[in-house]
């Protein structure tokens, strides 16, 4: 386990700048499998041949999840109970908070002893566990191998490695648009119009010289939109070999096309630094700009922290370099559910994830719960899918959107990835955008020469 300790260190300093869609987490209590206690008698007292499936005693699983997935997992646990009577569980599922679950598991998979069997892991952290001398993580590789056409490749490949899947996916983490409606109509700029790059930047200066207000921000504690707006050009930090990358001309050249949406002020540094920021909620609810670009499981956050912009926000695909180009999108961030090598029961373990995530109803319900867009791309046609969202312009927000996500670009994973992230956000989009300290090329340069003397 080569560098090991030194990764972590930089994991858990990456899981405080980049706390992706999750929210404050809280312990909770044990989920219980009351499907599995219930019997079922005949008229005349006798215990049934099916009730006694139902008295099957359930199988016991731990489970280290993110609070905000909670109410979804304890959905997907009943779920089950109900359609499996015969084969029970009853999950401790409790929830951890980011730095603390990756430490501690950590910890338990090194000792040997203390792990769940059920955990999610952050993709800044995932990398980490390559640099195990075995990986210690259920490979998933023949739930999926069936059915791989029905998934975006890109979303598996950031939980692969060698070739074995080891974790779960909980949405395509696909990136959108959030138009304010509002200051649009206002700018006189129709966002159906908005294909290309060159288009958003010419409505962004049409949004600044008619209202005032910027079209968009820059994180510069995070990495958006930097890191998505890289992924849809076919670019990453680390090649598939693992080689550093992340100041290739591509990425010099994107991160010089952002500082120019600074220098013509149709963008602004984000307030607060990210889009995490208390600071940011209050600016973007009361109107301080004109689009905002993030997954699209931002939904649940406008929802739930910016409420004044509810009716005038519209959800449309990124823009694209250029017409007919080969990713439409980019997968950011993300949580993948692993079972470990210290689970028992591993085989009704990978029954019961496959039910809970990989399945079409898991991917649907997602949606339908968390806001998460499936990376099943089966799902996309359900019917259920095109129900309105009266928050989002009252429009069906998935069927706008679901078209440009199918082609998806994702990171390269390994074990450099969280020390790739550190830099990037708390480096170089701070010195280039809030600092004025470096220029792209220089900034870029100095991550390249920093993660190859760490390699």
């Amino acid at each position: 386990m080569k560098k090991l300790m030194t990764l972590v260190c930089g994991a858990m300093l990456a899981a405080g700048i980049l706390s992706g869609c999750g929210s404050q987490e809280k312990a909770v209590e044990p989920t219980t499998a009351e499907a599995a206690k219930e019997t079922t008698q005949e008229a005349g007292g006798d215990t049934t041949a099916e009730a006694a499936k139902t008295e099957a005693e359930p199988v016991d699983f731990s489970f280290w999840c993110i609070s905000a997935h909670e109410a979804f997992y304890r959905s997907r646990i009943d779920a089950w109970n109900k359609e499996n009577p015969d084969r029970p569980i009853q999950v401790d599922l409790v929830s951890v908070g980011g730095s603390d679950r990756q430490s501690k598991l950590l910890v338990a998979l090194q000792t040997g002893q203390g792990a769940p069997d059920f955990c999610d892991v952050n993709i800044i952290h995932f990398g980490v566990y390559y640099d195990f001398d075995e990986i210690p993580f259920v490979s998933l590789t023949d739930m999926v191998k069936d059915e791989k056409d029905k998934f975006i490749k890109s979303k598996l490949d950031m939980y692969s490695y060698n070739g074995e899947l080891y974790g779960s996916p909980t949405q395509a983490g696909a990136n959108v648009v959030f138009y304010n409606t509002k200051i649009m109509e206002e700018a006189g700029v129709d966002i159906d119009s908005i294909v290309t790059w060159d288009d958003f930047v010419k409505a962004g200066k049409n949004v600044a010289e008619k209202t005032g207000k910027p079209m968009t921000a820059v994180e510069t504690t995070d990495m958006y939109p930097f890191q998505s707006m890289v992924l849809q050009k076919g670019s990453d930090f680390f090649d598939a070999e693992g080689n550093v990358i992340i100041n290739n001309e591509t990425n010099v050249e994107i991160l010089e096309y952002l500082k120019s949406w600074l220098d013509d002020g149709i963008a602004v540094t984000m307030p607060g630094g990210s889009n995490t920021s208390e600071n940011f909620y209050e600016f973007f609810n009361n109107d301080g700009m004109g689009a905002l670009i993030m997954p699209l499981w931002y939904m649940t956050r406008l929802e739930e922290y910016m409420p004044d912009l509810s009716g005038h926000l519209a959800v449309r695909p990124m823009p694209v370099w250029e017409e007919g180009q080969q990713y439409t999108s980019a997968c950011t961030g993300g949580t993948g559910t692993v079972i470990t090598n210290q689970c028992e029961n591993q085989e009704l373990a990978k029954e019961f994830l496959y039910f809970c995530k990989l399945s079409y109803d898991a991917n649907k319900e997602c949606y339908l719960q968390l806001g998460f867009a499936p990376f099943r791309s089966d799902v996309w046609e359900d019917e259920a899918l095109s129900v309105k969202r009266e928050f989002f312009n009252n429009e069906n927000v998935f069927g706008n959107v679901a078209a440009s996500l199918k082609n998806s670009n994702a990171i390269h994973n390994n074990p450099m990835v969280p020390k790739a992230f550190d830099i990037v956000s708390s480096d170089v989009m701070y010195s280039v955008f809030e600092a004025g300290t470096s220029t792209p090329k220089e900034a870029l340069d100095r991550a390249a020469d920093t993660l190859n003397s760490q390699k």
